[in-house]
């Protein structure tokens, strides 16, 4: 009996730790506006210089809006790698809020197959930030 209690006490601490860190994705294939979609979405904390980093997939045909606020200001890109280095479609100092959309199709580098998108918010205050942000993956 104690093994059990044990082993269910390690599975709920495991299940609250995963939660704290996990990123909220959900995808809708029902009838109406999200249909298709994917959403990511989370609030992170992010320390003085600290940085906080969201990575997302497109594949042809797809574009993604983002959206973010914070209880603070934040440096805030979106970047991509390519073979000759990084691209940055978004790039803003000291923001608190931002929203926008992301198509592949108009930078400079793309690959047919699919393309990693990264968000980052980086803290240059003294003082933690809270960032609240949700990403939709759709279809354009």
């Amino acid at each position: 009996m104690k093994h059990i209690k044990t082993i269910l006490l390690l599975f709920i601490v495991s299940i609250a730790l995963g939660g704290c860190a996990a990123t909220k994705e959900k995808t809708s294939d029902a009838p109406g506006k999200d249909a298709g979609r994917k959403v990511v979405q989370n609030s992170v904390s992010i320390k003085p210089s600290g940085s906080y980093e969201e990575c997302v997939e497109l594949r042809p045909g797809q574009v993604f809006d983002y959206e973010f606020d914070a209880s603070g200001p934040l440096d805030f890109n979106i970047h991509y790698h390519a073979p000759d280095g990084l691209y940055y479609p978004a790039d803003k100092k000291g923001a608190g809020f931002g929203k926008g959309t992301i198509d592949p199709a108009t930078h400079p580098f793309y690959t047919s197959e699919q393309e990693f998108y990264c968000l980052m918010w980086e803290n240059p205050g003294d003082e933690r930030v809270r960032v609240s942000y949700k990403c939709v993956i759709r279809e354009k």
